[in-house]
């Protein structure tokens, strides 16, 4: 994977702040995607190949991001790699068992450690 093929879907329930990041993600030059509903986040994933690294928030109504990141490794095929990564409001929130190995960010999130977080990601095979 190269930089320039950073798809990425940003999964949050605040509908607001999407747009922002989306745009910030886009003007840092990689293919943005965002998704209110993890359900939703899952089938985009699915059905969109190129997709590569999902930023989802951990608290969010109808699925939680820990539960979504388990859903999806257990659903994508074993050849498709997306890298994951977690943005919260809870300070307390550490990623847990089988997806501690996820990077997570804090809300508000440092924009530019985001950006290197993915750059890292999209430049390993």
């Amino acid at each position: 994977m190269t930089l320039s093929s950073a798809q990425v879907l940003v999964v949050d329930d605040e509908i607001d702040i999407l747009p922002e990041y989306q745009e910030f993600f886009e003007s840092a030059g990689f293919t943005t995607y965002t998704c209110v509903c993890p359900l939703e986040a899952i089938k985009l994933v699915l059905h969109t190949p190129g997709v590569n690294v999902v930023i989802t928030d951990l608290r969010m109504g109808k699925l939680d991001g820990a539960s979504m990141i388990r859903e999806l490794r257990a659903t994508l095929p074993p050849e498709r790699r997306v890298d994951f990564l977690i943005l919260t409001g809870d300070a307390t929130a550490q990623p847990v068992d089988d997806i501690a190995d996820v990077p997570v960010f804090l809300k508000p999130a440092d924009t530019d450690a985001l950006v290197a977080a993915i750059r890292a990601v999209a430049g390993r095979p």
